[in-house]
């Protein structure tokens, strides 16, 4: 089998700008503990928080979980409280207005989005023709997610870049 990357799977934090507006930016003042914590399957929330608050992990109020991503993404756009979810989910929601990025960090955790094809596949110029075409879209839709999700940062975050977490792979 070949393997092609397609793009990372980068998780954010995004709330509803209704909450946001609330409850107060959830990086400032203390905020983050008033804020209910949207867990999926993955439950990625714990690497988050230590990414986050490396020097002390806030006191998290409440928590409610859901058997899949989609779930904890509409509870979030419904003011229900934080999501960690991958870019690639939220591109369109964040663009729109409906969920705003509240964090600057960004986890990457290693399961990754890939194109996959047979070594020797039966017909080959259909399989080339497809994955090229998904390499296209998956680098313009890339693009598109990190300027939608740039810009929905407060003023404060801009420019921070990129960290990983400790035990991030390389």
């Amino acid at each position: 089998m070949n393997a092609e990357l397609l793009f990372d799977n980068v998780l954010v934090a995004v709330a509803s700008p209704l909450l946001v507006e609330k409850l107060g930016q959830p990086g400032q003042d203390g905020n983050f503990g008033r804020y209910p914590l949207l867990h999926d399957a993955h439950d990625s929330w714990p690497q988050f928080l230590e990414l986050a608050f490396p020097d002390n992990l806030p006191t998290i109020s409440k928590n409610i979980r859901f058997n899949q991503t989609s779930l904890a993404i509409e509870a979030a756009i419904a003011g229900q409280g934080l999501a960690l979810t991958s870019t690639f989910f939220v591109e369109d929601d964040v663009a729109s207005g409906r969920l705003l990025r509240v964090l600057p960090n960004e986890l990457t955790i290693g399961s990754d989005f890939y194109v996959v094809s047979p070594r020797k596949p039966r017909h080959p110029t259909s399989v080339i023709a497809v994955r090229s075409w998904l390499a296209d879209a998956a680098s313009r839709q890339w693009v598109k997610i990190r300027s939608a999700l740039q810009a929905s940062l407060e003023p404060d975050f801009v420019g921070t870049g990129r960290q990983k977490h400790p035990d991030e792979r390389n």
